[in-house]
């Protein structure tokens, strides 16, 4: 919570519109003990969220565990300047393989859009976007950009083609959908439990436009703050 506090706060000096943060941003995306640790949404993490969205009058994106009733999701939130919750989505994808005993599913039908003051935007979560029916399910929506937490890992060896792996990944999801595509990824943090215990996490967020070049990318193995003018189209 105090690397959010600091994005924000440095986004914010850089007169930021939106802060976007990577996938699972609370507990980690192969957090063994997300049946227990998830909470609702709104609640106390999304609180903290709409916190900085208001102090520092920004939107934000993150991704965050959601526990609903007996039902476990890894999900992601819009929140406005205001502080308000105006659009969620729980990860499709899950990969049942690594996370079944951690996750539900989300609902394809429940893929939405919000109209903001930028336009109409939309909400993936990582894997949502193997699948290429999902993101162009948001550009149907009529989205002009697309937020995607992520949470890309791969053994250390593997850390510099994991990294031109999923920078690759995001501008293939613009190429395909002629969306602008902001994907935010974790950087550093070791998976700590499941079945890709000791992976890494590589970094290289990057910001495609909608022609699949990359209009930003962030550092590799080190933490960054991308700053970056999105133009509408």
């Amino acid at each position: 919570m105090s690397l959010a506090e600091e994005a924000a706060a440095a986004a914010s000096r850089r007169h930021a519109d939106i802060l976007c943060l990577p996938e699972a941003a609370d507990y980690g995306w192969l957090h063994q003990q997300a049946r227990r640790d998830a909470l609702p949404i709104p609640g106390k993490y999304t609180d903290f969220l709409a916190g900085l969205a208001m102090r520092h009058s920004m939107w934000v994106c993150a991704g965050c565990l959601e526990k609903d009733g007996g039902r476990v999701y890894n999900a992601a939130v819009i929140i406005d300047r205001e502080g308000r919750i105006v659009l969620r989505h729980r990860k499709i994808s899950t990969l049942p393989e690594l996370t079944a005993h951690l996750y539900d599913a989300g609902p394809t039908e429940e893929i939405r859009t919000v109209d903001t003051e930028f336009g109409r935007i939309g909400l993936t979560i990582c894997a949502d976007n193997f699948d290429p029916a999902v993101p162009q399910r948001v550009a149907d929506l009529g989205a002009w950009l697309l937020i995607a937490p992520h949470g890309f890992a791969a053994p250390i060896a593997e850390m510099e083609a994991n990294a031109r792996k999923f920078q690759s990944h995001i501008c293939g999801i613009a190429t395909a959908t002629g969306m602008w595509v902001v994907g935010t990824n974790v950087v550093l943090a070791l998976v700590a439990g499941g079945a890709w215990e000791g992976q890494m996490h590589c970094g290289c967020s990057t910001v495609a436009r909608p022609d699949g070049s990359a209009a930003a990318t962030g550092r590799f193995k080190e933490p960054d703050l991308i700053v970056t003018d999105l133009q509408r189209v």
